[in-house]
Order: C-alpha cells, then structure tokens, then sequence
C-alpha cells in the first residue's frame, strides 16, 4: 500500500507502514507505534489496518486509550491518499469524511452495469 501511495503521490516521508511479513506478530507492530506515540505525544496518529477484528486491528485499538489516536479498518488505497491530501485541519473530520468518500467509491459492476456506463460515455473522471 504504500509503494503505491509513494508512486502517486511522492513524498510520504510522514506514513509508516508494519505488516505481519516483516513483524510476524500484531504485538511487535504494537509496541513500535505505542514507542513512537510516547515519543511525540502530542502528534497525531491515524492507523489503517486491513480487516476490522484481525489480529493487529484488535492489538492496535488498544492504543486508542490516547486521545490523539485514531484506529480506522478496512483500509484501502484511495483513503491513505485523500488523508494525505486533505487540507481539512480536524482529523476527525477529515476521517469522517474519508470513510464516507471510501463508501460511495465501493462499486459492484457487472456485464450489463458496465455497459450501460460505457455507453452513457462517462469520463474516467466521473467514474473515480
């Protein structure tokens, strides 16, 4: 996920990324980031996981016992990009919003709803 977010957008010197195939166990990645939010405790953190009631979603809700801590599941290319390039200064607004972007962005085409869009003649950007 973040090679892509990298090949988009550039810089993204200020997102991590901790993943079961390097750290093996949801504890390790938890103690690094429970680390890195003691160090700078009045930063911010939004931390995506994949799959709401995983493994390491689960370990990291536990960090939301900070008040500077947001836990957000079912994590998906286009919201790392929209909170990165969001402008908005609320964090709870800019995920408020980030969901509800990801929702009306979850699809399902088929043959027939495929071709009705190809016909309408939609351009690609109506269609992201």
């Amino acid at each position: 996920m973040l090679s892509a977010a990298k090949m988009i957008l550039g810089n993204c010197d200020d997102i991590d990324a901790y993943g079961l195939d390097t750290y093996k166990e949801p504890k390790v990645i938890f103690d690094l980031i429970k680390s890195k939010i003691e160090e700078n405790p009045t930063d911010e953190y939004v931390l995506f996981s994949d799959i709401l009631g995983g493994s390491v979603h689960s370990k990291l809700i536990e960090l939301c016992n900070h008040t500077n801590v947001y836990v957000v599941s079912n994590m998906t290319l286009a919201m790392i990009l929209e909170m990165k390039l969001a402008t908005e200064e609320n964090t709870a607004k800019i995920l408020q919003h980030t969901i509800e972007s990801s929702k009306k962005g979850t699809l399902i085409m088929n043959h027939t709803k495929a071709l009705n869009t190809i016909n309408q003649g939609l351009e690609d950007d109506e269609l992201w």
